[in-house]
């Protein structure tokens, strides 16, 4: 049996340990792209359920179509609000600017998405 030259056991050792590393990183990387495509989709999917909500919104009140439970939920929204804007003007009152509501999807276009 050859012998191994001094510190060859320590080289492998190390190779081998430097091998996995690499491997666990590359599956590191992987595992970290799906999360971002991921939580993109789920964005995306957000942002669509709020497009939609708008436009159902839209038709409710031109009264382009009556449905109970979309009426009651548009309902509820114009009561939301309301309670908003009177929460936001106590917060004035106070001497306090309420912060600014996030921009949502599709707002400040000229045209609203054809998707």
């Amino acid at each position: 049996m050859a012998e191994k030259p001094p510190g060859g056991e320590l080289g492998d050792l190390l190779g081998k340990l430097l091998s996995r590393a690499q491997v666990e990183a590359g599956k590191a990387a992987r595992y970290g792209r799906e999360l971002l495509v991921l939580r993109q989709l789920r964005a995306d999917r957000d942002q669509m359920f709020a497009k939609l909500g708008k436009e159902v919104r839209q038709l409710v009140e031109a009264g382009e179509i009556d449905h109970p439970g979309l009426v009651r939920g548009v309902g509820r929204l114009a009561e939301l609000e309301e309670k908003l804007k009177a929460a936001e003007a106590a917060l004035r009152a106070a001497g306090v600017e309420p912060e600014a509501e996030p921009a949502s999807p599709g707002e400040g276009t000229a045209e609203p998405d054809k998707e």
